[in-house]
């Protein structure tokens, strides 16, 4: 029956082996497996069984129609009773199917070896026969061949959502039923942590530091690592058919993420999605992650599809899918294009999706100079899949197209460069009728067919289960792991930056007096980014709206079990963003009993978060005023900030003996916070400028010339920023010596930090170009003041040393032109070394 059921709705056959031990009593009560999964989408016994199975359970059991439970032993014989109890209820999934009953529950013995992953094609006798099966064959054959086989009607089933198999905006969309290829579901968050429901307990996504936070270690390897661990997770739940939060909308294997708009403005919404301001610093973030994500096996299998967000300019939530902003080519390829081309030449991304905003009057998802002339022609990505963000095809009706019909729409938005919809039925219901009435032709719907089957090909879908290594990746082994874990913990770590430390007040010594107060050390929530995942803690009920954060330690409890044999109290003193003053005397009484006191302050996702920009960026609420009472009992504080985009802290950098930026520290970030003020000394540095509160003021948020004063990030800001970007102090001290093997290029330059101080530390060495006044002094557009070009993180024991090398060639010298070229202009440049603190060191060429 499993076999007929699977068959008819287009899935893999090769199930689980499962040998029935018959029907038992079970009551809330008097449980026989404790081990409980939350709701399966279309139950069976088999998907029970794999699931229970990539737990590392040997039985799983149905029950009340649509709940699964997993075992190790076979049940008591006592508790055995009749089969027909057991036939009460039928699996959702398959209604021929017995699923338990009320209290009665039906147990299976499994062997899960070389079950199929969800959604597996070629699964089938009559499937394996076709060419596009064929793993000896090469990836254009193989793709040809199933060309050749489709209809125009079917390939553009293929390319647009289908509602009746589950929402629009994670976009379902059909198979291909003539040839048995199964349905797939497309969207998966995967910038912060695989977006997916927690199957047990301990058995929730790894989630790693907001991506700001992420930015801020300037660590290559960190990054690489948080791309493994994702994908490797990513597989682990593909295999198990495992889903996201909505249990209809499946695991599969393309992720979404990472998110790579610069952070052009502080009061950008989704701030806390991005790594920094730096178009460099960005592509190598994410051409480091997306290499994580996209290891292949023995055989040439990425673990994932990689999906970049959101091509391109897309930094304000104000009118988002009908703004449109001026960019001139300038500004294109220095800022808005650079880190896209990294992670699709260099990190190899499968794809990306395009953002709501317009450029000069186009939209990203209709824009052809951009997603044909640029990414697929200049980047040479002609297979680059491009999905839309959820509802933007339907702008394309509204300004700045106004487009007469959704006809019209649909044409544009496939014939621009666009190959599947996400979040609306707009092409579901017209580009069929467009491609008959001549406005889309064969050769659009065939290659947005094949830019979405081919990477499927080559990641192992459409090949024999056992040659993909990934398929053997099961949940017990790597979800939330030992491992994970660290690679996570440590990553959060590095992403702590410390802007303060007056009189080396920091670290703490443990036994202390503390008094930790402010709404950010009281929270877990707040602590998450943006897309930080469906769910951080198993709360049982298999639905997002069920999700608790009980898991997630507050800042306050992991510095109190960090500060053995000292007393550490709390109190949120305030709200992140209220006039209630109820909870301010308490923690004005617990301050003044304290000797130190750590006040953690920010803003949550109730200030910036998706569809809304942040008005102001100063401390919101009663969050000044609180702290400015807390300085002014003249004890010691160290102050932590908590946040996306960056923070105007004007009136509060001389206050604090200590500052720490910690960003979005998520589930880890807490111990890690803990950690450092105790000791641990990993910190990073800033991926984006802290400009001053006044900034807001003279800096319109819908200019895009990054140039036009006061100016934009690093480069061109004109101002004096509250703390630059690259910036941040350690507990220790550094000495930096770099040397020149030539004045010749290309040359190399070797640079030793020697570690001066106390504490065993890290330290970011940044390497710049700038171009010298004699260029400046001809030109007609402004260039940047300097610009990053090459970084590496390394370690030093107290009284050692690391050394680090950077290779200088021509290519480092060109400047971006008004025509939007790269330019290599006569006369002198120089080569800027940078720790962020202290002394630069300075190298001069002449061209």
């Amino acid at each position: 029956m499993r076999t007929a059921a699977l068959l008819a709705a287009g899935v893999a056959v090769e199930a689980c082996t499962l040998t029935q031990q018959g029907c038992y009593v079970d009551s809330i009560s008097d449980r026989l497996y404790d081990t409980f999964l939350p709701e399966l989408n279309g139950q069976t016994q088999d998907g029970c069984a794999i699931a229970c199975d990539s737990l590392g359970f040997a039985f799983s059991g149905v029950e009340f129609g649509n709940q699964c439970f997993c075992g190790n032993s076979a049940p008591d014989a006592s508790k055995k009773i009749s089969d027909d109890k057991c036939k009460a209820m039928k699996c959702p999934g398959d209604k021929t199917e017995d699923c338990g009953g009320a209290d009665a529950i039906l147990i299976n013995k499994q062997n899960c070896e070389g079950n199929a992953p969800n959604k597996q094609a070629c699964m089938t006798e009559k499937s394996k026969g076709y060419g596009f099966c064929d793993p000896s064959k090469s990836i254009d054959e193989r793709i040809d061949d199933l060309v050749s086989r489709v209809t125009v009607e079917e390939m553009v089933a293929a390319v647009v959502p289908d509602p009746s198999l589950g929402g629009t905006c994670s976009c379902h969309t059909q198979g291909v039923p003539s040839l048995d290829i199964p349905d797939y579901t497309w969207l998966v968050e995967t910038n912060t942590a695989v977006a997916s429901d927690c199957i047990a307990p301990g058995k929730c996504a790894t989630t790693f530091s907001g991506p700001m936070g992420m930015g801020a270690s300037f660590n290559k390897t960190s990054w690489t690592l948080k791309g493994r661990v994702m994908s490797t997770e990513m597989r682990a739940f593909y295999n198990a058919h495992w889903h996201r939060g909505n249990v209809g909308d499946q695991v599969l294997i393309t992720g979404y993420g990472p998110n790579i708009n610069i952070a052009r403005d502080p009061r950008f919404g989704r701030s806390s999605e991005l790594p920094g301001e730096d178009p460099f610093h960005s592509g190598t973030y994410a051409t480091h992650m997306v290499t994580g994500m996209q290891e292949k096996d023995s055989a040439g299998h990425p673990r994932m599809l990689a999906y970049l967000k959101h091509f391109t300019a897309y930094s304000k939530e104000a009118n988002r899918g009908h703004d449109t902003y001026e960019i001139s080519k300038r500004d294109f390829f220095e800022t808005y294009l650079p880190q896209y081309e990294m992670a699709f030449t260099k990190g190899n991304a499968t794809g990306a999706m395009c953002s709501y905003n317009a450029e000069n009057g186009a939209p990203s998802c209709a824009n052809g100079w951009l997603l044909n002339t640029v990414m697929r022609g200049m980047w040479n990505r002609p297979y680059s899949h491009i999905t839309t963000d959820c509802g933007a095809v339907n702008n394309m009706r509204g300004p700045p197209l106004n487009l007469n019909s959704d006809l019209d729409a649909a044409a544009a938005t496939f014939n621009n460069g666009t190959d599947l919809e996400m979040g609306s039925t707009l092409t579901t219901n017209h580009l069929l009728e467009a491609y008959k009435k001549g406005l889309v032709s064969n050769t659009t719907i065939k290659n947005s067919f094949i830019r979405a089957y081919r990477p499927q090909i080559m990641a192992g879908r459409f090949d024999p289960i056992p040659s993909t290594e990934w398929n053997k990746i099961k949940i017990a082994d790597v979800v939330n792991s030992t491992y994970h874990q660290q690679v996570a913990q440590e990553a959060a770590q590095q992403s702590l930056v410390l802007l303060k430390n007056d009189k080396s007040f920091l670290p703490l010594k443990k036994g202390v007096n503390l008094a930790v107060v402010g709404p950010m050390g009281m929270t877990s929530q707040g602590l998450l980014s943006d897309y930080a995942g469906d769910m951080q803690c198993f709360s049982g009920s298999g639905v997002v709206s069920g999700n608790s954060y009980d898991c997630i330690p507050t800042i306050f409890e992991a510095i109190s079990r960090e500060n053995t044999n000292g007393q550490t109290v709390g109190s949120m003193g305030v709200d992140v963003n209220s006039t209630d003053t109820s909870k301010i005397a308490e923690a004005m009484a617990q301050a003044k009993g304290a000797d130190i006191i750590i006040a953690v302050m920010g803003i949550d996702k109730t200030i910036e978060h998706e569809g809304h920009d942040r008005p102001d960026t100063k401390l919101p609420g009663l969050q000044e005023s609180f702290l400015s009472q807390l300085l002014a009992l003249n004890k010691p504080v160290v102050l932590i900030l908590c946040n996306g985009g960056a923070l105007a802290i004007d009136n509060f950098i001389t206050g604090p003996m200590s500052i720490i930026e910690a960003f979005n520290p998520s589930t880890q970030g807490s111990k890690a916070i803990a950690l450092t003020l105790f000791g641990k000394n990993r910190f990073g540095k800033l991926p984006v400028t802290m400009y001053p509160h006044d900034y807001i003021s003279k800096q319109n948020m819908s200019n895009y010339d990054m140039a036009k004063s006061p100016g934009r990030t690093y480069k061109y800001y004109d101002g004096e920023p509250l703390f630059p970007f690259g910036f941040g102090m350690s507990y220790t001290t550094f000495d930096m010596s770099c040397t020149l093997s030539s004045k010749q290029l290309p040359a190399v330059i070797k640079c030793t930090i020697k570690n001066t101080g106390k504490y065993d530390g890290e330290e970011v060495v940044q390497v710049y170009h700038s171009v010298g006044s004699d260029i400046r002094s001809k030109l007609s557009y402004a260039v940047p003041k300097r610009s990053l070009i090459n970084f590496e993180r390394v370690a030093a024991p107290v009284g050692g040393s690391a050394s680090t090398s950077f290779a200088v060639s021509l290519s480092d010298f060109l400047v971006v032109d008004q025509s939007g070229a790269k330019t290599q202009f006569h006369g002198t440049h120089n080569i800027i070394i940078s720790r962020g603190v202290g002394v630069d060191v300075t190298f001069t060429f002449t061209l």
